[in-house]
């Protein structure tokens, strides 16, 4: 009995040893060793938020822009990181995301640490990045193909008089010119004029960032900028690049930078080692994609939806979570359908009266994107932020011709003349267009004064800077529109700030909606799960666009040009 008493004693000693061991390994490994390089790669799609996709539990997490901030913010404090390697190529970004990353870089810089980017090939995009950066490093026998903004529209009047397809349109806004791609075969003068001032801000933001991080001016940037492209061997004689290196050369020149330390940690590992747990808790919650009612998810194109009811939700449970302190609503949307921006715009009304709502613009919040956070506490945007669109639309394609063309007619009978007013073989008649106006008119003058309470404005003020027009984040500041320039940490800041957080507090971050575990993505993927949990299914889908056939009035971006 002695000897089996002893035998027990070893292997429960052997066990907490091990048990021990592990605690400590595991903490031994979460820890970032001194004199590390945050490494990391922007190409591709980089979205707003977490994709609840199939595609992901194959491919693995995908790189949001809250990742990329969040990781440099973290490494700016961070003694361990004493320096950031980026390695940029084409991303999906647009100004607003892009300059959120420099922001990030930028104060990197102003903590006395190093960065170093490493470009490919380089274009105004990729480029712009990367210029934040204090060394840059192009490939050689590449090119340094930055030459200037253009942006263009594909108009598709021409082909819709070919097949038969009649555009039935019209909105209230001089400049809200979203179906303007169906009803023309070119810019109107209000179209080109919007568009031709977006992309003169973009490239005035362009120039001076540039020259700033270069230590340049914006006219000699400008001058460079319009003699390229260049071969990236010539590159460097214009200071806009330090080197030509290949990705080799590049690093064994961070490791010269980070004193002989070859030593560097990714993004997503990074991101698992310091977790910010504990401490007053602040909200951010998604809203990115299309608004449409309903839950969110992808649409059978792969375009994000932006579902109201999902949106609603996450207020409502940061709301009622007394542990949440502040709430940052997160905006990147081009708009969608009225009604459903009135349903989210509500719960963030009543979230403000219990806790600071501060809505974060990124890339775009136009539209209906703007009308979920005119009535927040503060309106944070970066410079390049396309904001604004104060208008309303809505129409229909007649399709008659095409149906005549293939040799098919079509008849029919009502019960009332309005019985066809989504019917999609003949415009609308005159009496049912004045109904359509009038609700459009009641939806514009609501949005004006949503606008003019939340942002503390007269109507006839608001309706003055409305009218559809787009506009950047830096005009929309000096408009009333936004509160301030920044990201989503100067967002943080300031629900911090209205929330009366301490500085020193340690605050944790709260994303919602939450990712949702493998099972849950499996059961979306095998059908099992019903539409509110994920993804709608096909059938689900056409339900929801059979709903919205009596034509709502939407609130949708214009048709803002493609930056190339």
């Amino acid at each position: 009995m002695k000897k089996t008493g002893k035998i027990i004693l070893i292997v429960i000693a052997v066990i907490l040893v091990l048990q021990v061991g592990a605690i400590a390994w595991m903490h031994f490994a979460k820890r970032v060793k001194p004199n590390t390089v945050l490494s990391i790669r922007i190409e591709g799609e980089i979205p707003e938020q977490p994709q609840d996709s199939f595609r992901e539990l194959l491919a693995g997490p995908t790189t949001t822009v809250t990742d990329i901030t969040e990781a440099i913010d973290r490494a700016r404090t961070d003694p361990h990181i004493t320096g950031l390697e980026v390695r940029v190529s084409e991303t999906t970004m647009n100004m607003g995301k892009i300059q959120e990353v420099r922001d990030g870089i930028r104060a990197f810089n102003r903590a006395g640490k190093f960065s170093v980017a490493y470009l490919d090939f380089a274009t105004d995009t990729s480029y712009y990045l990367a210029s934040a950066c204090q060394t840059i490093c192009l490939l050689p026998k590449s090119e340094f193909y930055v030459r200037g903004l253009m942006a263009s529209s594909t108009f598709l009047r021409g082909t819709f008089d070919k097949l038969g397809i009649y555009p039935d349109f019209f909105h209230i806004g001089e400049y809200k010119n979203a179906t303007n791609v169906y009803t023309e075969k070119k810019y109107t003068p209000a179209h080109r004029e919007a568009a031709q001032a977006l992309v003169d801000d973009w490239y005035h933001e362009f120039l001076r960032d540039v020259a700033e991080a270069r230590g340049l001016k914006p006219e000699d940037v400008e001058k460079i900028v319009a003699a390229g492209p260049f071969n990236s061997d010539a590159v460097p004689a214009t200071h806009l690049v330090d080197r030509a290196a290949y990705w080799d050369d590049v690093r064994k020149l961070v490791e010269q930078k980070n004193q002989g330390h070859d030593r560097r940690i990714s993004l997503h590992t990074y991101l698992d080692r310091t977790g910010r747990e504990g401490g007053t808790r602040l909200a951010v919650i998604y809203a990115a994609g299309t608004i449409m009612p309903g839950h969110s998810g992808d649409s059978p194109l792969g375009d994000e939806v932006m579902g109201a009811d999902t949106v609603a939700e996450q207020l409502r449970r940061a709301r009622e979570d007394d542990s949440v302190r502040a709430v940052v609503l997160r905006v990147d949307s081009p708009g969608g359908v009225a009604f459903a921006s009135e349903v989210i715009r509500h719960e963030l009304e009543l979230t403000k009266r219990t806790k600071p709502v501060v809505a974060s613009l990124s890339d775009v919040a136009a539209s209906g994107g703007y009308w979920i956070a005119m009535s927040a506490n503060r309106i944070v945007a970066e410079p390049g932020t396309i904001t604004g669109s104060i208008g309303v639309l809505t129409g229909k394609f007649n399709i008659l011709g095409l149906y005549e063309k293939l040799g098919m007619s079509k008849d029919f009978v009502t019960t009332t003349e309005n019985s066809t007013l989504d019917y999609p073989f003949q415009n609308f008649t005159p009496a049912q267009r004045e109904i359509v106006m009038k609700n459009m008119r009641t939806i514009y003058s609501d949005f004006l004064q949503g606008v003019a309470a939340g942002r503390g404005m007269k109507v006839e003020d608001v309706d003055k800077i409305a009218q559809g027009r787009v506009w950047t984040g830096e005009r929309a500041k000096q408009i009333g529109l936004v509160d301030e320039l920044g990201g989503l940490h100067t967002a943080l800041a300031r629900a911090r700030q209205l929330a009366k957080i301490p500085a020193d507090a340690r605050v944790s971050l709260v994303f919602l909606p939450p990712r949702r575990s493998l099972l849950d993505r499996l059961l979306d993927f095998s059908g099992d799960s019903d539409v509110f949990a994920g993804t709608p299914s096909p059938r689900a889908w056409l339900r929801r666009l059979e709903s919205l056939a009596g034509f709502p009035v939407w609130t949708i971006l214009p048709g803002v040009p493609e930056a190339q």
